[in-house]
């Protein structure tokens, strides 16, 4: 009991948890709000702080909305990566078959001793290939989502009057990079770990080969 309560907790925090709590702490940072009918504006986080004791009441907030916001995140994260696009891709660009790891247990062909050591490096591949895979998944979309904000935020506030044509073109050159970057650590990760499910793991049972020929047979013209 104590290694499956660990063995989820890991992948709570790390895939879920991590993502929503900074996705919730980024919306508090660039939300905005205004003052005096628009004459000016500051960010909800520059509010929470410039109150009395407010920071404890957010950060308390934001610890408890980060699971349900990675919650949301990894579903979005899984229906657009895994179903719509058919993530992972083995190599010749064909897609790796998606049954149950209860449906490999069932047709390994492996005797039934060794299920706990199969069970253990199934596990062991989950938290070291799949579960890093989902987290840089999920962060690339909370970068996604800043970057689009970003880009309204400028618009909506004539940003090239204020900020260097350096920051305007620099800060979505870097953010599209870490994406790009997170993205590509997802789809490795589930490739690498779907490959080592079914090749190493559960590897499919080979056909049994042709039975031999009797010689004392006669043929029979």
């Amino acid at each position: 009991m104590r290694r499956a309560r660990g063995f989820f907790l890991g992948e709570v925090l790390l895939a879920q948890a991590v993502p929503g709590f900074l996705l919730s702490v980024g919306w508090t940072m660039m939300y905005e709000v205004y003052h005096d009918e628009g004459s000016y504006y500051t960010t909800l986080m520059q509010e929470i702080l410039g109150g009395d004791g407010f920071f404890p009441y957010f950060l308390a907030s934001a610890i408890l909305m980060a699971f349900p916001v990675g919650m949301v995140l990894d579903s979005i994260r899984q229906a657009v990566g895994e179903t719509w696009l058919g993530l992972p891709r083995l190599r010749g660009g064909r897609h790796t078959p998606a049954p149950s790891p209860l449906d490999w247990m069932r047709q390994a062909p492996f005797p039934p001793d060794r299920l706990a050591e199969r069970y253990a490096l199934y596990r062991h591949a989950w938290m070291n290939l799949l579960v890093p895979a989902k987290a840089s998944g999920n962060l690339a979309l909370v970068l996604l989502i800043f970057l689009a904000w970003f880009v309204v935020k400028i618009f909506r506030m004539s940003g090239w009057y204020v900020f260097s044509l350096a920051f305007i073109i620099g800060t979505p050159l870097v953010g599209l990079g870490l994406v790009f970057a997170l993205l590509v650590r997802y789809a490795t990760g589930l490739r690498e770990f779907h490959r080592l499910v079914q090749e190493s793991i559960f590897p499919r049972p080979e056909p049994a080969p042709p039975p031999a020929p009797d010689p004392g047979a006669t043929l029979v013209p």
